[in-house]
């Protein structure tokens, strides 16, 4: 099992730990708990009292909200290095207003949200610096949105590719999906069946070559071309 020392990384590289000093951040670890799970589990849904929040170190984990239809959307899918449920620190609630599963096996940081709070309430400098670095975050978040809900589900799919793809040869790409194609259809605010359909329309556009979760862009700088346009 990993030291605590060694998950100093992933928290000083995250908005919510970088505000904490040295000192603060050991009082933080003395209390955190290393978490893992598999695969297809659940970590917390509504029912579960809000006590604690995340730090993903491995794996992934997909957020979401099941309506009495049986419908589920996904609000987030969480990557490592990414806190999830850290929101509920602040707000006067008994339990989390979302469920959490693990989407692959993971890892994952627990933290006390009172001893956390504590922390913030004897030290207005931390909070400070705390607010600077989520205002930051929050509006690299509000981009994101922008992009994706000023553009249709094509342009969306299209730019979603040139954001994650890898150059692997000169002007050939690839992008390696890490989640299954209904979760980043979700993700993307796109239903299952138009996702499909935009993936065959790029194919036949020769944008694309679809191979199981990875898809091949043979010519980068034609896609970038159609994301600018």
């Amino acid at each position: 099992m990993k030291k605590r020392d060694e998950y100093d990384k992933i928290l000083k590289d995250n908005s919510l730990f970088s505000a904490l000093t040295n000192e603060q951040l050991s009082s933080v670890k003395r209390e955190m708990r290393v978490v893992k799970i598999k695969g297809n589990q659940p970590i917390f849904d509504t029912e579960t009292k809000a006590d604690r929040f995340f730090v993903l170190v491995t794996g992934q984990i997909k957020l979401y909200r099941l309506f009495k239809n049986g419908t589920e959307k996904i609000i987030e899918i969480i990557r490592p290095g990414e806190v999830f449920a850290s929101a509920v620190m602040f707000m006067e609630i008994d339990n989390y207003p979302v469920s959490a599963d693990s989407l692959q096996d993971s890892c994952l940081l627990s933290f006390n949200n009172k001893q956390f709070l504590g922390i913030l309430k004897e030290s207005p400098e931390t909070c400070l610096r705390m607010l600077a670095n989520m205002s930051q975050r929050l509006r690299r978040q509000l981009t994101e949105i922008d992009k994706l809900y000023l553009k249709s589900a094509h342009k969306r799919l299209l730019n979603y590719l040139a954001e994650h793809m890898k150059i692997v040869d000169n002007n050939v790409g690839i992008v390696k999906l890490d989640s299954p194609k209904r979760v980043v259809a979700s993700n993307l605010s796109i239903q299952p069946e138009t996702f499909s359909r935009a993936l065959k329309k790029l194919n036949e556009e020769n944008l694309i070559a679809v191979d199981g979760r990875s898809i091949h862009i043979p010519d980068v700088a034609k896609l970038q071309f159609y994301v600018d346009e």
